[in-house]
């Protein structure tokens, strides 16, 4: 399909990719295939499968997926799909010895090798050694679990290397302590707007913020607003004023493609990963962090620490709905018969336009 973009026009004269983009399903069955299912997607927390048997399961744009700790200390990930007639294996979250299919009681090890398929011992050309479960490459990148599910654990897959699109990030966040948060709370937000609309707010250059966004306004030197780009990444930097706890000094926006944001600021961190669920619906889930040498023990600092968590804690829903309303506004005038394309501040917006470019070349990629 002719995506009506042209990603080697420069921010200044560009104008921004058209609205079926965000409102034509052709375009998320693209993005399923050419961009989720062949990227690094940050999909849960080391936290979440630190002891041998502890899993969790979640879906990435209806691919279901199991991420496991074996019995030997090695994370794995699974199709979370039972190889019999396709129901999904594994359930939520929890600790066990093997997977066992609810359908038919298809059993797999952790390793993903089918132990046990009831009733099929006379089956003419069945090798169960045939039937595990199918791997995914997973790894970790300080407190995050990250899957590349076109890639198979131990073989070719896809040819994107973690460390490579995520490297610019590396440094400036593990300066900042990234490597030592420590997970305190998950939230999951549903918006009435496409994937995109999310990503396009959130990599603005803090456009919208003096508008959308008036209590983190003013705890913000925007003057001094600075975003450097990368292959695959992005990072936006603000001082603070000094006049809101909660952000510190300055606050760090990174981003890294297609769809995960690492949010640092004072003594916390959040990221936000934004899933597709329809054209004009997404989820996009939170996770808070605070720093591991914040205190924790049962005295007046830690009754202190966890009075100012909440409150921080508050503060990010507050902005989250706000972000929420201008978010849906904008699908709902997205799908107006007026609008076709929008133009760039060349003076914010370079992050959006550089993710548009990046989107542009993975849709137009020929499988």
């Amino acid at each position: 399909m002719d995506l009506q973009f042209d990603p080697s026009i420069p921010v200044e004269a560009a104008a921004t990719p058209p609205a079926l983009w965000y409102v034509d399903p052709r375009v998320l069955e693209l993005e399923r295939r050419n961009v989720f299912e062949k990227a690094w997607v940050a999909v849960g927390r080391v936290d979440q499968v630190a002891e041998p048997g502890s899993y969790f399961t979640g879906d990435v744009v209806g691919n279901p997926f199991v991420v496991l700790r074996d019995e030997a200390g090695r994370l794995r990930a699974f199709h979370n799909v039972c190889r019999h007639h396709a129901a999904v294996v594994a359930q939520e979250c929890g600790k066990a010895h093997e997977l066992v299919c609810p359908y038919h009681g298809w059993t797999y090890r952790l390793d993903g090798s089918l132990r046990s398929a009831p009733r099929m011992g006379r089956m003419e050309g069945f090798d169960p050694k045939q039937f595990g479960l199918p791997p995914i490459s997973v790894e970790t990148w300080g407190p995050l679990v990250m899957l590349d599910l076109d890639g198979e654990e131990g073989g070719e897959g896809n040819p994107r290397d973690l460390a490579s699109d995520a490297a610019p990030l590396m440094a400036p966040l593990n300066e900042l302590g990234f490597e030592r948060m420590r997970w305190v709370e998950r939230r999951s937000y549903q918006m009435k707007c496409n994937w995109k609309v999310f990503v396009d707010n959130s990599l603005d250059g803090g456009y919208h913020v003096a508008y959308a966004h008036e209590g983190l306004a003013e705890g913000l030197a925007y003057d001094g607003y600075r975003t450097e780009l990368y292959e695959r990444s992005a990072i936006q930097v603000c001082d603070a004023k000094g006049t809101d706890e909660r952000l510190g000094e300055k606050v760090v926006y990174a981003w890294l493609y297609p769809n995960l944001f690492i949010n640092r600021y004072g003594r916390m961190m959040d990221t936000n990963v934004v899933y597709p669920t329809g054209v004009d619906r997404c989820e996009v889930v939170f996770d808070f962090y605070v720093d591991a040498d914040a205190p924790d023990g049962d005295d007046l600092e830690e009754w202190a620490a966890k009075r100012r968590l909440r409150k921080a804690i508050g503060a990010s829903h507050v902005i989250q709905n706000e972000d929420i309303e201008i978010c849906e506004a904008t699908q709902r005038g997205l799908g107006s018969m007026s609008f076709k394309t929008g133009r760039y501040s060349s003076q914010l917006e370079r992050a959006v336009h550089a993710f548009h470019g990046m989107l542009y070349r993975d849709l137009s990629t020929k499988e």
